[in-house]
């Protein structure tokens, strides 16, 4: 069921912002939008089917906690 109301979402979603940006020669935006709705959309889609995904704030710390402690080690 939430994979439907996801889908049916979406489509409005494209139906009403798409022509308006088409229309205006928003191409810059029109890339920008239809990336984040896909983004989105992939990860209700991930959200209704109960599929795990992992979470980038885990990839930031696995980053940026060496930097972290290099400078915690200058300063100290």
């Amino acid at each position: 069921m939430g994979l439907v109301v996801i889908v049916i979402v979406v489509a409005v979603i494209i139906a009403i912002e798409v022509p308006l940006m088409w229309r205006n020669k928003l191409i810059k935006e029109l890339w920008v939008f239809s990336f984040l709705l896909l983004l989105g959309t992939y990860f209700g889609v991930m959200n209704a089917l109960h599929i795990q995904v992992s979470n980038p704030l885990g990839w930031m710390i696995f980053i940026y906690k060496p930097v972290s402690d290099m400078v915690g080690a200058w300063l100290s």
